[in-house]
C-alpha cells in the first residue's frame, strides 16, 4: 500500500505513514504546476496533523505536495477530510522578479543564477527555506542561450515560459536524505521513431494505446508583424518594427504594441539607444508569440486500474497496450502520436501524468499535448507557442 507522510516547514515528518486514506489523485505536469487531492477518513488526530503540516510526501514519487486547502463538510463526527494543493514547484510562484532584471547568457546557467538570487540563500529574507540549486545542464541544452527582461513577472511563470520554448522544465523535490529542497532543470527524452538513441514510445489508435485524441489548427488571432511604440510623444516617439514572417510570400498580419511603460532611464541609470531598441523588440516578440498559429494535438492514453503490487513500488503501472510509465516513457518525453482515422503521425510531449489511488488499486492516466482552450490561455499568459 502506498504510504503518505505529512511534513512541516522544516521538512521533518510529523505524521505517518498514512496507509488508510480513501483516495489520492496525484497529477504531475511538465509545463505548469502539478496538483493533488487527498481524501482522508475523519479523525481528530488527522485533522490536527493536517492543519499543522506544510507538505505531503508520497513514497514512490519524487515530487512533493504543498498543502494549500483543507476542507470538511458533513455531520459532525462523520465524513472525510479533503486535503489539496499544488506541487512544490509552485513555491517559486511566491517570488516576483525585481524591475530591471536582465537575464542573459547560457540558458541553464542563467536560470540557475536567477533562482539563486531570488529564492535561495543568496536572496536573503526572500529565500525559500531549505531550497538550493542542483546545478546541471540537461543533454541537448548545452548550446542554448537567452536574453530576456523578466522584471515584474512571477518566477515560476517566467521559468515555464523560457524553458517551454526548448521543450524543458524544472523540478523542486526533496533531496536524497529528505533534509532540503532541490531545484533542477529537466528535459524529456526524445522517444520518437525519428531517432535511434532511445527506445520508441508510440501512442496509437491501432495499438489501442490512445483513449481519446483531438486536433486543432487555429489562425484566428495569428499575427506575424509588430509595430512597437515606446517612450516619447508624437514624431519623437521611439518606434521599432519586428517581422517574424518566414518568407516575403507569407501573408502579412500586423499588430500594434503600446510599450510606453518601457523606459530608457530606470533608477537614474540610462541605457543606450540600441539596448532600448532590444528591450522594445523583446516586448514585441512576446506579444507576437501569444498570437502564433496553433497546430495542436492533445489527448489521453488508454488506462485501467491495476493492483498496486502489480504496479511496482515506485508507482509505475501498466496501462493499455502494455506501455509502462517510468519505463517506456516519462513526464516530458517526446513521443509519437498516431491517428489511424486521420492518417497522420505527430510528435508530442507527455505533459501530464495523473496517478489515481483508490483502495489497493492504482490507475495511471498520461496526457500528451495541451488541451484547447487551455493552450490559448497559457500562451497569452506565458508567451509560449507552437508554430507551424
Amino acid at each position: 500500500m502506498t504510504e503518505l507522510y505529512l511534513l512541516d516547514r522544516r521538512l521533518e515528518r510529523t505524521f505517518g505513514p498514512i496507509d488508510d486514506f480513501v483516495s489520492l489523485v496525484w497529477t504531475e505536469r511538465y509545463f505548469e504546476n502539478g496538483t493533488f487531492t487527498l481524501v482522508l477518513p475523519l479523525s481528530r488526530a488527522l485533522f490536527s496533523a493536517v492543519m499543522e503540516a506544510r507538505f505531503l510526501e508520497v513514497r514512490g514519487h519524487s515530487g512533493l505536495g504543498r498543502i494549500e486547502k483543507v476542507r470538511f463538510s458533513g455531520p459532525d463526527g462523520t465524513g472525510h477530510l479533503t486535503v489539496s494543493g499544488r506541487m512544490a514547484e509552485s513555491l517559486l510562484g511566491d517570488r516576483i522578479l525585481p524591475r530591471g532584471t536582465v537575464v542573459s547568457g547560457a540558458l541553464c546557467q542563467s536560470l540557475e543564477a536567477l533562482v539563486e538570487a531570488n529564492a535561495c540563500a543568496g536572496a536573503g529574507e526572500r529565500a525559500i527555506p531549505g531550497l538550493h540549486v542542483l546545478s546541471g545542464v540537461p543533454t541537448g541544452a548545452e548550446s542554448l542561450t537567452m536574453h530576456e527582461f523578466p522584471g515584474g513577472k512571477q518566477l515560476d511563470a517566467f521559468l515555464y515560459t523560457v524553458l517551454g520554448e526548448h521543450g524543458m522544465s524544472y523540478r523542486v523535490t526533496l533531496n536524497a536524505d529528505g533534509t532540503a529542497l532541490q531545484f533542477f532543470l529537466v528535459r524529456g527524452l526524445d522517444r520518437t521513431q525519428a531517432q535511434e538513441e532511445n527506445s520508441f514510445a508510440v501512442f496509437s489508435t491501432s495499438f489501442s494505446t490512445i483513449g481519446e485524441i483531438s486536433f486543432l489548427y487555429d489562425t484566428e488571432d495569428h499575427r506575424n508583424y509588430a509595430v512597437i511604440a515606446g517612450e516619447g510623444e508624437g514624431e519623437a516617439r521611439v518606434e521599432v518594427t519586428l517581422d517574424l514572417r518566414t518568407s516575403p510570400d507569407e501573408e502579412l498580419r500586423e499588430l500594434f504594441v503600446d510599450a510606453r511603460d518601457l523606459r530608457s532611464v530606470s533608477g537614474g541609470t540610462a541605457m543606450g539607444a540600441q539596448a532600448y531598441r532590444n528591450l522594445l523588440l523583446a516586448r514585441g516578440r512576446e506579444r507576437l508569440s501569444a498570437r502564433s498559429r496553433i497546430a495542436q494535438v492533445s489527448g489521453t492514453a488508454a488506462a485501467y486500474a491495476v493492483p498496486e503490487e502489480t504496479a511496482g513500488t515506485d508507482g509505475r503501472a501498466v496501462h493499455g497496450g502494455s506501455m509502462m510509465a517510468g519505463v517506456d516513457y516519462a513526464l516530458g518525453d517526446l513521443c509519437d502520436i498516431s491517428s489511424e482515422s486521420l492518417g497522420t503521425v505527430w510528435s508530442e510531449r507527455v505533459t501530464e501524468i495523473t496517478y489515481i489511488y483508490e483502495g489497493r488499486f492504482v490507475r495511471i492516466e498520461p496526457r500528451f499535448g495541451t488541451a484547447y482552450p487551455d493552450l490559448r490561455t497559457y500562451i497569452k499568459r506565458a508567451g509560449t507557442h507552437c508554430v507551424l
